[in-house]
């Protein structure tokens, strides 16, 4: 693993190879969620991948560019990067172990072991999962430790959703991220300082787990000691020193949502654009719903997930 930062040759690259299905996703426009907002929103939809969120972007990267042919690869996860690395890993003949907390979701469970992952429960949250897996490593000769924060190969995968984007000549003067370890923030921020370098770039935290906010605005790396949120993919505790490293050159400014808010924002999503998506991945439309009237006339986002149990949709949506 390399220490180095995402870059936009680093993203042009991870273009070249992930897989077609997971490239070239919608971009969603809603009269109805512009009027909300009050302004131009541009919704990059990574629902619509065969994972259900945008992970397969960065693991298909990190296979092809990052890792030793064969070597056994564990991760935790709180489930979308797991169906990743699996499905990236096992279709290049990789072992894939995947560590989740006792508290995940079960339909990302189920997924994950779908698609080739043998998935273990650790922990209560996907920091103690993390450290599960940590410790699984040093105990197996040969395995990789991926924590996709912390490979620029995955970040730069990401990356590719900002690259199509401007490809497509899509005009946006900001853009909203959600935050989980930073992977998604960095390979975005990376592409556009170098294609759109006056596009702000914004990273979004949900208000029970604000570790990476407070980092960021802070330069400290404090963990906290819980999460509490549904937004299970940015529910971090401790922040890592790498990703907020070159989160600091890579983002503009950094937001907190509540649950509350994001529950109003997923229902938005749903009535507006007619796409089921997680808390993590309406934190961004919270975000901008919290600044309207502050926000510039166009505005690009990141639909990053929408793996949802069949409870959580009757909850959130009555379906």
């Amino acid at each position: 693993m390399s220490q180095r930062a995402p870059s936009a040759e680093g993203v042009a690259a991870a273009a070249k190879v992930i897989a077609r299905d997971v490239r070239d996703t919608p971009v969603l426009r809603s009269a109805g969620l512009d009027a909300a907002v009050g302004a131009q929103v541009f919704a990059k939809d990574e629902t619509a991948g065969p994972i259900g969120s945008f992970k397969g972007r960065g693991t298909d990267s990190l296979v092809a560019r990052g890792v030793p042919k064969g070597a056994p690869l564990v991760c935790a996860s709180a489930g979308n990067f797991g169906q990743g690395l699996a499905r990236s890993g096992t279709a290049h003949g990789h072992k894939v172990t995947v560590f989740a907390a006792n508290t995940a979701n079960p339909f990302k469970i189920e997924r994950m072991r779908a698609l080739g992952a043998d998935v273990r429960l650790a922990g209560e949250d996907f920091d103690a999962a993390n450290a599960a897996a940590k410790s699984h490593v040093a105990r197996t000769p040969g395995a990789l430790f991926i924590e996709d924060c912390d490979w620029p190969e995955v970040a730069e995968g990401a990356g590719t959703i900002a690259r199509e984007l401007t490809e497509a000549d899509v005009m946006f003067d900001a853009i909203y991220v959600p935050v989980g370890g930073g992977a998604l923030a960095n390979g975005i921020g990376a592409w556009l300082r170098h294609a759109r370098p006056g596009c702000k770039v914004i990273g979004v935290n949900a208000a029970g787990a604000p570790a990476y906010c407070n980092a960021w605005h802070s330069g400290k790396l404090i963990a906290t000691e819980k999460v509490d949120t549904i937004a299970d993919g940015i529910a971090i505790r401790v922040p890592m020193a790498a990703a907020l490293a070159h989160l600091a050159h890579n983002l503009d400014d950094f937001v907190l949502v509540s649950d509350a808010e994001m529950v109003a924002a997923m229902r938005l999503i749903h009535t507006a654009l007619g796409r089921a998506v997680e808390p993590s991945a309406a934190s961004v439309v919270a975000a901008m719903l919290q600044r309207k009237g502050r926000l510039p006339g166009r505005v690009a986002t990141v639909l990053s997930g929408g793996n949802l149990t069949a409870e959580q949709r009757r909850i959130w949506f009555g379906g």
